[in-house]
């Protein structure tokens, strides 16, 4: 797949959480929780996969390994929504816990990668910035939830969903944003 088609199921996935609000409106269904979380994983994934292509975090083994350490906790995280879907491991179970785990683990990890990717600037202009944006929306969601209820909880969705709508649009725009001339990655 190239990076026009992996921004292009980025973008349709990335508003997955906030649809799942609008439909669920504070009521639980694991079913419903499991495929959001397992579609808006399967868009990050695309994201990921695109900056690893782009070598977004850096050109040396630092900066690669960097995205391969965060798809291997997006692939963990992909696996809770599809334990929640289908109840087959239960909250007991130590495999579901380390699944459900890595969803905000992941979450803090995307800092790490945002900040090698503003680093290396191998991403030019405002594109730079969006990796390190897309996991504020949780802190957003969480205060805001906190402060105005479900209103506020909304609105972190709502910007979750433009977030990492824009990362998928700089995975889909890649050709033009990354830099000729590499800087050395992360040290």
């Amino acid at each position: 797949m190239n990076g026009r088609i992996l921004g292009t199921i980025a973008m349709i996935c990335a508003p997955a959480l906030l649809i799942e609000d609008l439909l669920l409106q504070g009521q639980e269904n694991a079913l419903t929780t499991g495929i959001a979380s397992m579609i808006f994983m399967a868009g990050w994934i695309c994201s990921n996969t695109g900056m690893r292509r782009m070598r977004a975090a850096g050109t040396g083994k630092w900066g690669r390994a960097l995205l391969q350490i965060q798809l291997v906790g997006l692939v963990l995280a992909f696996m809770f929504g599809f334990f929640e879907a289908t109840g087959l491991l239960g909250r007991d179970s130590i495999i579901f816990n380390i699944t459900d785990a890595a969803w905000p683990l992941s979450m803090l990890w995307m800092l790490v990668v945002g900040i090698a990717v503003i680093r290396t600037k191998r991403l030019s202009g405002w594109q730079r910035f969006v990796p390190v944006l897309c996991p504020l929306w949780l802190v957003l969601a969480i205060a805001g939830s906190a402060a105005f209820g479900d209103a506020g909880g909304l609105i972190g969705l709502g910007f979750a969903a433009v977030l990492w709508t824009l990362l998928g649009y700089v995975v889909l725009d890649s050709r033009e944003s990354v830099g000729a001339t590499p800087e050395p990655a992360v040290r």
